[in-house]
């Protein structure tokens, strides 16, 4: 999937806390592709991600991206 992208830059647009404790996201946003050929492509993506409390440190202990494909024209 990655070897025609040089580059990509994710952007947040929403983020939905789920849980009694809110240890689980939701998040939604943008990514931009740079292409090796020049081009440049952007997609929605969302993503899960559970979170964890590491010596007062929040960090993620699972993350799973869903790409949202576009047929037709580009965006």
């Amino acid at each position: 999937m990655w070897e025609k992208v040089s580059s990509r830059s994710h952007k947040p647009i929403k983020i939905f806390p789920f849980g009694s404790y809110s240890d689980e996201v939701m998040l939604y946003g943008t990514v931009k592709y740079e292409l090796k050929d020049g081009g440049e492509k952007e997609v929605d993506w969302a993503a899960r991600a559970k979170l964890i409390n590491e010596d007062g440190k929040i960090k993620m202990s699972f993350y799973q991206v869903y790409l949202a494909s576009f047929h037709g024209s580009e965006r």
